[in-house]
């Protein structure tokens, strides 16, 4: 299958005279790579000694990946062993400098407390205070591909057992992280302190957290609010608010409301998972966006969600990859080893002797309600809300009755 840098394009991707191009110029332009190289250099001496007296690094400003906000490059040192260099290349307030150093404090844990594979940092500085002039972080490289598509279409068959195997074991693993309460991690400016949970800047009312209602609640009516500034006096598009708004209740379990709470990717799809040539998962990368979150934020995941514009037929693949990832869950939860919350070792979980095991709950239709309304921007929430209903009230109620009764009820 080849390395993951076969498929970073450059500036080919990338439109000449966009604001993307201009600030990547600008960064491969103003920043010491000189300096990165060195502290490269210094940097395997500490972490993987020992490396050859006289090993260099080489960066190659032609040969790299990015995405909304950050450039990947490869540092290839002379004995042929590689790491990353991610370095944002858009404006870095406190803000980004917070989403930096939480998702290094994420890593940490994942490292230290579960099999899932993912980079190990090496170094980092979150600030652009310093020589190189931007932040930056330093990382292993890992020897895998991205899918072109979703693992379900992508991966033989032959493979999407022991696949959907590995996608179970990082379900599992994450929910063994435990904390009680949600949002981001925090393990002080230098990632060295004891784990904390910290407020997310985009949670609808300040945090962290305590309960999944608030999470979901929140949420759903934060974007609802934005929803009808932008269809005012229309009642499909009240009906819709309603509709995600009353969805509430088939998303909650109601015995894991007060947690605890796993970690969650909050974006894991085909495009942060590396594979190799024999369709191993070889990582998981991407966990800018990671934080504790209710267990049913854990079940939104894209590879497993069919999609409504295909036929039956077309979808049986992603059908039949998720009752094995689900089958594969299952077998896992029969030994079940209990941890207490990371960030308050001290403090008992709420005492449930059986609480709703995850397989249930990502074998069920309240799931599918919770990926469609995660994902759902307000622009496309009337669609989202007509399906949510079928989800919901099947063949029952039509769209019509719907209207007829929250087509001009207030929704706040």
């Amino acid at each position: 299958m080849g390395r993951q840098t076969d498929d970073w394009d450059g500036y080919a991707s990338i439109s000449p005279g966009s604001d993307k191009h201009t600030r990547i110029q600008l960064l491969f332009s103003s920043a010491k790579f000189d300096y990165l190289k060195e502290r490269a250099v210094e940097s395997r001496k500490k972490h993987q000694p020992p490396p050859p007296p006289n090993v260099q690094c080489n960066i190659d400003l032609t040969r790299f990946t990015s995405g909304f906000n950050n450039v990947v490059l490869e540092l290839a040192f002379s004995d042929n062993v590689s790491w990353i260099a991610r370095i944002p290349y858009q404006d870095f307030n406190a803000g980004d400098k917070i989403s930096m150093l939480s998702e290094i404090a994420t890593m940490k844990m994942i490292s230290e407390n579960t099999s899932i594979p993912i980079p190990r940092v090496y170094e980092f500085k979150a600030s652009a205070k310093q020589p190189f002039g931007y932040p930056y972080i330093m990382m292993d490289y890992l020897n895998g591909r991205i899918l072109p598509s979703g693992l379900a279409t992508t991966i033989p068959l032959q493979h999407r057992a022991k696949a959907a195997q590995q996608l179970a074991n990082v379900f599992s693993e994450l929910q063994k992280l435990k904390f009680n309460r949600i949002g981001r991690l925090w393990c002080g400016e230098n990632v060295d302190q004891p784990v904390e949970i910290v407020a997310m800047a985009w949670h609808s009312s300040p945090g962290p957290l305590e309960t999944s209602l608030e999470f979901f609640y929140n949420q759903t009516q934060s974007e609802n609010r934005e929803i009808l500034s932008m269809h005012p006096d229309d009642p499909d598009w009240l009906t819709a608010c309603w509709v995600l708004k009353t969805a509430l209740t088939h998303i909650i379990i109601e015995d894991r409301v007060r947690g605890p709470f796993p970690l969650c990717h909050l974006d894991l799809h085909f495009g942060n998972m590396l594979f190799d040539d024999k369709y191993n998962l070889v990582g998981i990368i991407d966990w800018s966006h990671a934080q504790a979150a209710p267990l049913e934020q854990l079940s939104v995941c894209p590879e497993l969600v069919i999609f409504p514009v295909l036929s039956d037929e077309e979808n049986k693949p992603i059908v039949e990859f998720k009752e094995l990832v689900v089958e594969s869950l299952r077998e896992m939860e029969k030994d079940p080893k209990k941890r207490p919350p990371l960030n308050h070792p001290e403090v008992n979980s709420p005492l449930i002797s059986k609480p709703t095991p995850f397989s249930a709950y990502m074998a069920s239709k309240s799931a599918e309600i919770t990926h469609r309304q995660y994902m759902a921007s307000p622009g496309g929430s009337l669609w989202v809300g007509q399906m949510v209903a079928k989800l919901i009230y099947g063949q029952s109620v039509t769209w019509e009755q719907l209207r007829e009764v929250y087509g001009a009820m207030p929704l706040f």
